[in-house]
């Protein structure tokens, strides 16, 4: 059956690597003339910035205001593709990839593959969430056919989802470590710091729970001994 690829389509990566650099050529180049319409008004902030943008808003100025716009918005657009979640489903297991994380899970240690709005999930024989991520295109057929054809348990919805419960702090139904580790996420949450997020659902999961998020607020359930 081979292997499927799962992420942003060739579509969507000439999208980011192409578009990217043309919007900002197109705002570099654009930038002068909002410059000089701005300073036109009666009072507006950051006037010393504004009139160098004026001043440079022809010749090699201009040239070098759009070179700068295509640069930033390529380097924009790379990073983005590399970040961009990728999963290879083969028969004998997954390979996912986020930026310079690679994780790869045996396709025996799947029990449950969903997806949750736009994120795909994994869950192992314990009901861990050892995939809760963001996927480009989850909600298309291609998903759930590319999992299916390889042989993986596809379910149409999270099958514990009665169990998670809304997180408050100091939740007298949670031992304190785990009140702790989900005290420290939610400050992670606020901060829109992803990564720290994710690493410490991974502490929850360590300590027999996991969790998900609706916005900033957490909600648990226990793991599921199969």
């Amino acid at each position: 059956m081979g292997e499927r690829t799962l992420g942003l389509s060739r579509g969507d990566r000439v999208l980011l690597l192409a578009g990217f650099p043309l919007v900002g050529g197109l705002v570099g180049w654009g930038l002068p003339f909002a410059a000089r319409w701005l300073l036109e008004l009666p009072w507006v902030p950051f006037g010393g910035p504004l009139r160098l943008v004026r001043h440079l808003g022809s010749g090699w100025g201009l040239a070098g205001i759009i070179a700068a716009g295509v640069l930033l918005a390529a380097a924009a657009g790379v990073v983005a593709v590399h970040e961009a979640l990728r999963v290879t489903v083969r028969a004998d297991g997954l390979l996912v990839v986020r930026g310079d994380r690679r994780v790869e899970i045996a396709r025996r240690d799947v029990d449950a593959v969903f997806v949750d709005g736009k994120l795909l999930v994994v869950l192992d024989r314990e009901s861990r969430q050892v995939v809760r991520d963001r996927l480009e295109n989850a909600g298309r057929g291609g998903v759930r056919r590319a999992f299916l054809e390889l042989g993986y348990p596809w379910v149409p919805r999270d099958p514990y989802a009665e169990l998670f419960r809304r997180w408050v702090p100091d939740l007298p139904d949670l031992p304190g470590a785990v009140n702790a580790v989900l005290a420290a996420r939610a400050k992670a949450l606020e901060a829109k710091s992803g990564s720290d997020a994710e690493e410490l659902r991974d502490e929850v999961q360590k300590l027999g729970y996991t969790v998900k998020d609706a916005g900033k607020a957490q909600h648990w359930r226990p793991l599921v001994k199969s």
